[in-house]
């Protein structure tokens, strides 16, 4: 199985159509990914348009080159997170774009191909950072945070109802050695939730758990945080930020922050006058949150969590 088999672009109709592309345009992709969106974006903004994709996974942002040779002069390729958008477009001398993508799912390389303990339906050894830097790995957390820290991040990123007694095992199992895979920290989450629990769920036990784990190593919020914000600096007048998220957490800072641009007041319902002082600078174009159809979610199961919202910049 290669990459272009198992990368599906999700809501890609829709992004196109909301991105509001024109010839010409230069596009900030901060997900490449397997490239699905970034290859039609550039058939929309030819023979002059140009995309900057980014990854921070330099083994997606090498197989994605190789989808891309026929777009060399459409295409920078940029491995770094899309949290820097600032100074990336500074090192390739870009001053402002005219759009930006984000798609903030688990590309299916990093799941399928990456080997780097994503899936907790795979036995490998427990990794999940997305790129090659010196941070802490999914193996730090799981063998070297407190019991509360565990407990914590797990309520916090994952909202598991059991994360007290799935912390407490891991750190119980940490006296006998350390967790090395992912098959290892999947038995443990199993043995922590009640038996009569256990199946009355939706989806896999370990699954917040790992996305737990997951958001914490690669900082994951902090860095949509200040893609938002410092992405929003760098659009034009009349450009459209496009962000897709999967989870409740990502799409409430993406609510949130596009409400604070769009100039939404804050005041209590019963403040006789505005003092919270929001500025209109945006607005909101999808006033409800667009998720993909029946007929997608069937062809591509991943979309079914997708929820996409977009901001124009004033």
């Amino acid at each position: 199985m290669n990459l272009k088999e198992i990368h599906v672009p999700v809501l890609l109709k829709e992004v196109l159509h909301y991105l509001n592309l024109k010839q010409g345009n230069i596009i900030f992709d901060g997900t490449l990914g397997g490239a699905g969106h970034t290859i039609e974006i550039i058939k929309a903004i030819a023979p002059t348009g140009k995309v900057i994709g980014v990854d921070l996974h330099c083994q997606t942002k090498s197989t994605a080159a190789s989808k891309l040779k026929d777009f060399s002069e459409n295409i920078v390729l940029v491995n770094d997170n899309f949290a820097n958008i600032k100074k990336i477009l500074k090192r390739i001398n870009i001053k402002s774009i005219d759009g930006m993508l984000l798609d903030l799912g688990l590309s299916s390389f990093l799941i399928e191909k990456s080997k780097r303990g994503f899936s907790y339906l795979k036995n490998e050894k427990l990794d999940m950072r997305f790129g090659n830097g010196d941070y802490i790995s999914a193996f730090d957390v799981v063998n070297e945070y407190s019991e509360g820290k565990l407990t914590e991040i797990f309520q916090k990123y994952g909202e598991e109802r059991w994360s007290k007694s799935i912390a407490k095992n891991i750190v119980n199992h940490r006296k006998t050695g350390d967790i090395k895979t992912t098959g290892e920290l999947v038995e443990i989450i199993k043995d922590s939730i009640p038996q009569k629990f256990k199946y009355d769920r939706r989806g896999h036990p370990a699954k917040r758990i790992f996305q737990a784990i997951r958001m914490e190593v690669n900082k994951e919020l902090d860095n949509l945080k200040m893609a938002i914000e410092d992405g929003f600096k760098m659009l034009k007048s009349g450009g459209r930020m496009v962000i897709i998220s999967y989870h409740s957490l990502e799409d409430r800072i993406v609510k949130s922050s596009f409400l604070e641009y769009e100039g939404r007041c804050t005041c209590p319902p019963d403040f006789p006058v505005c003092r919270c002082g929001r500025e209109k600078r945006a607005e909101i174009i999808t006033k409800k949150v667009v998720r993909p159809g029946l007929e997608e979610i069937s062809s591509n199961p991943r979309s079914k969590n997708a929820r996409l919202r977009v901001l124009e910049k004033l």
